[in-house]
């Protein structure tokens, strides 16, 4: 059980590293917008920002919460050693933390939802990937 636990955590962890470097890599596409406004409690700047991204930082955010999710499901899977249910624990975390992040800073509703439909897919396939064997060493 704790083995479970701590591949989970490790996979959740191991999801966030990846958002972060892919976050690096979306700012640095949006430097086009202009500066991110320095107060992130001002919902109207913040939607304004927002509103004049390009659209490749979104799809470079969307990659990286799909590769980041199928990381922490397979890594948490693989490790966790009880099936896939450590997978789907970490999916869960990482879905959670991304509706958090939906919730909190406004974006495009197409990303909303494709973000949403792509963490649960890529969850799921990682948590089967993993347990399945098919990332086992041969």
């Amino acid at each position: 059980m704790l083995r479970s636990v701590l591949a989970t955590i490790a996979g959740v962890v191991i999801a966030f590293i990846l958002v972060f470097l892919g976050d690096m890599l979306s700012q640095s596409l949006a430097v086009s917008a202009g500066p991110a406004p320095t107060d992130m409690n001002d919902r109207a700047a913040m939607e304004a920002y927002v509103g004049g991204l390009p659209t490749a930082v979104f799809i470079v955010m969307l990659t990286t919460w799909t590769v980041a999710a199928f990381a922490a499901a397979a890594f948490a899977a693989r490790f966790g050693r009880r099936g896939a249910w450590p997978g789907w624990a970490a999916a869960g975390l990482f879905l959670c933390a991304t509706a958090a992040n939906l919730f909190l800073i406004p974006h495009p509703a197409w990303m909303a939802i494709a973000g949403v439909v792509l963490v649960v897919a890529a969850g799921w396939f990682g948590a089967r990937a993993g347990s399945t064997g098919f990332l086992r060493a041969a």
